[in-house]
Protein backbone atom coordinates (compact mmCIF):
# COMPACT_ATOMS: atom_id res chain seq x y z
CA UNK A 1 0.00 0.00 0.00
CA UNK A 2 3.25 2.42 0.76
CA UNK A 3 4.21 1.97 -2.86
CA UNK A 4 1.15 2.23 -4.06
CA UNK A 5 0.76 6.05 -2.27
CA UNK A 6 4.34 6.57 -4.23
CA UNK A 7 6.12 6.33 -1.00
CA UNK A 8 9.74 5.64 -1.14
CA UNK A 9 12.79 4.49 1.35
CA UNK A 10 10.00 3.21 3.85
CA UNK A 11 8.79 -0.01 5.21
CA UNK A 12 7.03 -1.95 7.17
CA UNK A 13 8.07 -4.58 9.22
CA UNK A 14 6.45 -7.11 11.99
CA UNK A 15 7.97 -6.86 15.21
CA UNK A 16 7.52 -10.29 17.22
CA UNK A 17 7.52 -8.80 20.71
CA UNK A 18 7.00 -5.63 22.50
CA UNK A 19 10.40 -5.62 24.73
CA UNK A 20 13.30 -2.85 24.67
CA UNK A 21 15.42 -5.76 22.82
CA UNK A 22 13.35 -6.08 20.11
CA UNK A 23 12.36 -2.58 19.55
CA UNK A 24 16.30 -2.16 19.69
CA UNK A 25 16.92 -4.80 16.81
CA UNK A 26 14.98 -2.10 14.77
CA UNK A 27 18.07 0.87 15.06
CA UNK A 28 15.07 4.23 14.23
CA UNK A 29 11.96 3.16 13.61
CA UNK A 30 9.83 5.86 12.59
CA UNK A 31 7.05 4.74 14.23
CA UNK A 32 4.66 2.02 14.89
CA UNK A 33 1.28 0.71 14.09
CA UNK A 34 -0.95 -1.42 16.64
CA UNK A 35 -3.46 -3.85 16.25
CA UNK A 36 -5.42 -4.97 18.94
CA UNK A 37 -9.05 -6.10 19.58
CA UNK A 38 -11.84 -3.19 19.99
CA UNK A 39 -14.61 -3.08 22.45
CA UNK A 40 -17.93 -0.49 21.79
CA UNK A 41 -17.61 2.18 23.97
CA UNK A 42 -13.93 1.11 25.07
CA UNK A 43 -11.42 3.73 26.40
CA UNK A 44 -8.31 3.25 27.67
CA UNK A 45 -7.19 5.46 30.57
CA UNK A 46 -3.43 5.97 29.40
CA UNK A 47 -3.39 9.22 27.52
CA UNK A 48 -5.09 12.58 26.77
CA UNK A 49 -7.40 12.88 23.81
CA UNK A 50 -6.86 16.67 22.66
CA UNK A 51 -9.47 18.47 20.97
CA UNK A 52 -6.92 20.36 19.10
CA UNK A 53 -4.25 18.65 17.11
CA UNK A 54 -0.75 20.31 18.17
CA UNK A 55 0.63 22.59 15.14
CA UNK A 56 3.05 20.51 12.59
CA UNK A 57 0.93 17.08 13.50
CA UNK A 58 -1.32 15.52 10.80
CA UNK A 59 -4.14 13.84 12.57
CA UNK A 60 -7.29 12.71 10.54
CA UNK A 61 -10.24 11.06 12.01
CA UNK A 62 -11.64 8.05 10.25
CA UNK A 63 -14.54 8.69 8.33
CA UNK A 64 -14.55 5.66 6.00
CA UNK A 65 -16.05 2.21 7.38
CA UNK A 66 -13.65 -1.01 7.60
CA UNK A 67 -10.51 1.43 6.64
CA UNK A 68 -8.50 1.82 9.63
CA UNK A 69 -5.29 0.26 8.59
CA UNK A 70 -5.07 2.69 5.45
CA UNK A 71 -6.04 5.41 8.31
CA UNK A 72 -3.45 4.12 10.50
CA UNK A 73 -0.82 4.20 7.80
CA UNK A 74 -2.05 8.17 5.95
CA UNK A 75 -1.66 9.25 9.91
CA UNK A 76 1.70 7.72 10.31
CA UNK A 77 3.48 8.80 6.40
CA UNK A 78 1.89 12.36 6.38
CA UNK A 79 3.80 13.48 9.50
CA UNK A 80 7.49 11.45 8.71
CA UNK A 81 9.56 14.74 8.33
CA UNK A 82 12.81 12.76 7.59
CA UNK A 83 14.57 14.17 4.16
CA UNK A 84 15.25 10.99 3.40
CA UNK A 85 11.80 9.62 2.97
CA UNK A 86 10.04 10.66 -0.49
CA UNK A 87 6.25 11.16 -0.16
CA UNK A 88 5.54 11.15 -3.32
CA UNK A 89 3.45 13.83 -5.30
CA UNK A 90 -0.20 12.94 -4.09
CA UNK A 91 0.84 12.80 -0.54
CA UNK A 92 2.47 15.66 -0.51
CA UNK A 93 -0.13 17.69 -2.74
CA UNK A 94 -2.61 16.50 0.19
CA UNK A 95 -0.23 16.97 3.52
CA UNK A 96 0.53 20.60 2.06
CA UNK A 97 -3.81 21.10 1.29
CA UNK A 98 -5.22 19.80 4.35
CA UNK A 99 -1.98 21.21 6.91
CA UNK A 100 -4.16 24.10 8.20
CA UNK A 101 -7.58 21.72 8.63
CA UNK A 102 -9.30 20.19 11.61
CA UNK A 103 -8.87 16.50 12.41
CA UNK A 104 -12.57 16.21 11.45
CA UNK A 105 -12.19 17.80 8.08
CA UNK A 106 -9.07 15.98 7.35
CA UNK A 107 -11.02 13.02 7.75
CA UNK A 108 -13.17 14.23 4.78
CA UNK A 109 -10.44 15.27 2.89
CA UNK A 110 -9.32 11.58 2.98
CA UNK A 111 -12.84 9.94 2.15
CA UNK A 112 -13.09 12.49 -0.33
CA UNK A 113 -9.83 11.30 -2.39
CA UNK A 114 -9.76 9.47 -5.13
CA UNK A 115 -6.62 8.43 -5.20
CA UNK A 116 -6.68 7.44 -1.28
CA UNK A 117 -10.06 5.45 -2.19
CA UNK A 118 -8.60 3.57 -5.41
CA UNK A 119 -5.52 2.50 -3.13
CA UNK A 120 -7.76 1.56 -0.74
CA UNK A 121 -9.78 -0.45 -2.79
CA UNK A 122 -7.48 -2.29 -4.88
CA UNK A 123 -6.26 -4.09 -1.51
CA UNK A 124 -10.02 -5.50 -1.15
CA UNK A 125 -11.07 -9.18 -2.91
CA UNK A 126 -13.14 -8.92 -5.54
CA UNK A 127 -16.17 -11.03 -4.45
CA UNK A 128 -18.87 -12.25 -7.22
CA UNK A 129 -21.83 -12.16 -4.15
CA UNK A 130 -23.45 -9.38 -2.60
CA UNK A 131 -23.21 -10.18 1.24
CA UNK A 132 -25.74 -7.77 3.28
CA UNK A 133 -23.61 -5.78 5.70
CA UNK A 134 -24.53 -6.78 9.29
CA UNK A 135 -23.69 -4.84 12.60
CA UNK A 136 -20.90 -5.91 14.98
CA UNK A 137 -22.16 -7.54 17.88
CA UNK A 138 -20.87 -7.27 21.44
CA UNK A 139 -19.07 -10.70 21.81
CA UNK A 140 -17.73 -10.52 17.66
CA UNK A 141 -14.31 -9.90 17.34
CA UNK A 142 -13.24 -6.58 15.92
CA UNK A 143 -10.19 -5.55 15.31
CA UNK A 144 -8.54 -1.99 15.11
CA UNK A 145 -5.13 -0.35 14.00
CA UNK A 146 -3.86 2.45 15.60
CA UNK A 147 -0.16 4.54 15.35
CA UNK A 148 2.35 5.64 17.50
CA UNK A 149 4.43 8.82 16.70
CA UNK A 150 7.07 10.28 18.00
CA UNK A 151 6.66 13.92 17.24
CA UNK A 152 10.17 15.62 17.67
CA UNK A 153 11.27 19.16 19.32
CA UNK A 154 12.92 21.45 16.53
CA UNK A 155 16.57 20.36 18.46
CA UNK A 156 15.97 16.79 17.95
CA UNK A 157 16.31 16.21 21.77
CA UNK A 158 13.61 15.31 23.09
CA UNK A 159 9.52 15.32 21.76
CA UNK A 160 6.23 13.80 22.59
CA UNK A 161 4.43 10.16 21.67
CA UNK A 162 1.35 10.27 20.49
CA UNK A 163 -1.13 8.48 19.97
CA UNK A 164 -2.98 8.79 16.59
CA UNK A 165 -6.26 6.58 16.29
CA UNK A 166 -8.65 7.39 13.86
CA UNK A 167 -11.71 6.99 15.97
CA UNK A 168 -10.81 9.80 18.35
CA UNK A 169 -11.91 12.97 17.55
CA UNK A 170 -8.01 13.89 18.30
CA UNK A 171 -4.49 12.91 18.91
CA UNK A 172 -4.09 10.94 22.13
CA UNK A 173 -0.51 12.81 23.83
CA UNK A 174 0.84 9.89 25.63
CA UNK A 175 4.14 11.06 27.12
CA UNK A 176 7.27 13.12 26.76
CA UNK A 177 10.76 11.71 26.22
CA UNK A 178 14.10 13.06 26.26
CA UNK A 179 16.90 12.71 23.65
CA UNK A 180 16.08 9.24 21.36
CA UNK A 181 14.47 7.68 24.33
CA UNK A 182 11.17 7.00 23.05
CA UNK A 183 11.15 3.55 22.28
CA UNK A 184 11.93 2.93 26.23
CA UNK A 185 8.85 4.82 26.83
CA UNK A 186 6.39 2.98 24.21
CA UNK A 187 7.28 -0.61 25.47
CA UNK A 188 5.76 0.67 28.81
CA UNK A 189 2.66 2.08 27.18
CA UNK A 190 2.43 -0.99 24.81
CA UNK A 191 2.72 -3.48 27.64
CA UNK A 192 0.53 -1.32 30.12
CA UNK A 193 -1.97 -1.26 27.05
CA UNK A 194 -1.78 -5.00 26.85
CA UNK A 195 -2.04 -5.53 30.26
CA UNK A 196 -5.22 -4.43 30.33
CA UNK A 197 -6.80 -7.04 28.35
CA UNK A 198 -6.04 -9.79 30.60
CA UNK A 199 -6.02 -13.59 28.81
CA UNK A 200 -6.52 -11.69 25.40
CA UNK A 201 -3.38 -12.46 23.16
CA UNK A 202 -4.18 -11.44 19.52
CA UNK A 203 -2.19 -8.64 18.87
CA UNK A 204 -0.04 -7.72 16.21
CA UNK A 205 2.47 -4.60 16.10
CA UNK A 206 4.18 -3.40 12.92
CA UNK A 207 6.99 -0.69 12.45
CA UNK A 208 7.94 1.93 9.71
CA UNK A 209 11.58 1.82 9.34
CA UNK A 210 13.51 3.43 6.89
CA UNK A 211 14.15 0.80 3.79
CA UNK A 212 17.06 -2.30 4.58
CA UNK A 213 17.62 -1.91 0.92
CA UNK A 214 18.40 1.95 0.81
CA UNK A 215 20.22 1.80 4.22
CA UNK A 216 22.52 -1.05 2.55
CA UNK A 217 23.37 1.10 -0.79
CA UNK A 218 23.90 4.13 0.99
CA UNK A 219 26.26 2.04 3.16
CA UNK A 220 27.77 0.56 0.44
CA UNK A 221 28.31 3.56 -1.52
CA UNK A 222 30.15 5.17 1.60
CA UNK A 223 32.26 1.76 1.75
CA UNK A 224 33.34 2.21 -1.56
CA UNK A 225 34.01 5.71 -1.43
CA UNK A 226 36.47 4.69 1.60
CA UNK A 227 37.81 2.27 -0.62
CA UNK A 228 38.69 4.64 -3.25
CA UNK A 229 40.43 6.88 -0.97
CA UNK A 230 42.36 4.46 0.89
CA UNK A 231 46.08 5.99 0.86
CA UNK A 232 48.16 3.79 -0.78
CA UNK A 233 50.76 4.03 2.14
CA UNK A 234 48.50 2.51 4.48
CA UNK A 235 50.57 0.24 7.17
CA UNK A 236 47.37 -2.01 7.05
CA UNK A 237 45.61 -1.35 3.86
CA UNK A 238 45.66 -5.15 3.43
CA UNK A 239 43.73 -5.82 6.44
CA UNK A 240 41.83 -2.97 5.91
CA UNK A 241 40.69 -3.54 2.41
CA UNK A 242 39.64 -7.26 2.92
CA UNK A 243 37.27 -5.90 6.16
CA UNK A 244 35.47 -3.44 3.76
CA UNK A 245 35.32 -5.91 1.29
CA UNK A 246 33.46 -8.61 3.59
CA UNK A 247 31.11 -5.27 4.73
CA UNK A 248 30.39 -4.58 1.07
CA UNK A 249 29.31 -8.44 0.35
CA UNK A 250 27.69 -8.67 3.62
CA UNK A 251 25.50 -5.37 2.35
CA UNK A 252 24.71 -7.11 -1.01
CA UNK A 253 23.17 -10.18 0.31
CA UNK A 254 21.19 -8.13 2.46
CA UNK A 255 19.39 -6.70 -0.48
CA UNK A 256 19.42 -9.54 -2.63
CA UNK A 257 17.44 -11.51 0.62
CA UNK A 258 15.16 -7.89 1.11
CA UNK A 259 14.19 -8.15 -3.04
CA UNK A 260 13.42 -11.69 -2.48
CA UNK A 261 11.32 -11.56 0.52
CA UNK A 262 9.43 -8.13 -1.37
CA UNK A 263 8.74 -10.07 -4.04
CA UNK A 264 7.05 -13.01 -2.34
CA UNK A 265 5.10 -10.98 -0.09
CA UNK A 266 4.28 -9.25 -3.81
CA UNK A 267 2.92 -12.51 -5.02
CA UNK A 268 1.33 -13.64 -1.63
CA UNK A 269 -0.41 -10.28 -1.93
CA UNK A 270 -1.98 -10.96 -5.67
CA UNK A 271 -2.62 -14.23 -4.14
CA UNK A 272 -4.58 -12.74 -1.65
CA UNK A 273 -6.52 -10.55 -3.68
CA UNK A 274 -7.36 -12.78 -6.42
CA UNK A 275 -11.05 -14.14 -6.92
CA UNK A 276 -10.91 -18.22 -7.46
CA UNK A 277 -14.62 -18.22 -7.12
CA UNK A 278 -15.18 -17.85 -10.62
CA UNK A 279 -13.03 -20.65 -11.24
CA UNK A 280 -14.47 -23.51 -8.66
CA UNK A 281 -17.58 -22.70 -10.26
CA UNK A 282 -16.59 -23.39 -13.58
CA UNK A 283 -14.75 -26.68 -12.37
CA UNK A 284 -17.67 -27.82 -10.61
CA UNK A 285 -20.01 -26.91 -14.13
CA UNK A 286 -17.27 -29.22 -15.74
CA UNK A 287 -17.04 -32.13 -13.50
CA UNK A 288 -21.13 -31.96 -13.19
CA UNK A 289 -20.83 -32.00 -17.02
CA UNK A 290 -19.14 -35.31 -17.36
CA UNK A 291 -21.23 -36.78 -14.64
CA UNK A 292 -17.77 -37.30 -12.48
CA UNK A 293 -19.68 -36.43 -9.35
CA UNK A 294 -20.64 -40.22 -8.25
CA UNK A 295 -17.18 -41.69 -9.06
CA UNK A 296 -15.46 -38.82 -6.90
CA UNK A 297 -18.03 -38.75 -4.38
CA UNK A 298 -17.44 -42.60 -4.34
CA UNK A 299 -13.80 -42.03 -3.96
CA UNK A 300 -13.72 -39.62 -1.13
CA UNK A 301 -15.93 -41.86 0.88
CA UNK A 302 -13.49 -44.65 -0.09
CA UNK A 303 -10.44 -42.65 1.40
CA UNK A 304 -12.50 -41.53 4.16
CA UNK A 305 -13.40 -45.24 5.61
CA UNK A 306 -9.92 -46.26 5.02
CA UNK A 307 -8.29 -43.44 7.29
CA UNK A 308 -10.87 -44.38 9.90
CA UNK A 309 -9.83 -47.22 9.90
CA UNK A 310 -6.56 -46.73 10.22
CA UNK A 311 -7.31 -44.38 12.98
CA UNK A 312 -9.48 -46.92 14.89
CA UNK A 313 -6.82 -49.68 14.63
CA UNK A 314 -4.00 -47.39 15.88
CA UNK A 315 -6.69 -46.31 19.02
CA UNK A 316 -7.09 -49.91 19.95
CA UNK A 317 -3.35 -50.93 19.63
CA UNK A 318 -2.64 -47.90 21.93
CA UNK A 319 -5.33 -48.80 24.35
CA UNK A 320 -3.62 -52.08 24.56
CA UNK A 321 -0.62 -50.45 25.39
CA UNK A 322 -1.45 -48.69 28.23
CA UNK A 323 -3.45 -51.92 29.82
CA UNK A 324 -0.12 -53.62 29.53
CA UNK A 325 1.94 -51.20 31.08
Amino acid sequence: MIQKFGVKNVQVVDVLGVTKESFRSLGSPLGFIFLFKWKNNQNFEDGIVLEDKPPNLFFAEQKITNACATQAILNLLLNINDPEVVLGDELTRFKDFSKNFSSDICGETIRNSAVIREVHNSFSRPEPFIMEETVAKEDDDVFHFTTFYPQFDENGEGGIIYELDGLKKGPILHTGFEGTKWLIELVSILQNRINTYGTELRFSLMAVIKDKKFVAKKKIEQLTKELNEMDEKMTNKEEKTLTINNQIQELSNLIEEEQFKMEKAYRENERRRFNYIPFFIELMKGISEKNMFSGLLEKAEEDMKIRLDKKKRKDELKKQMEKKN
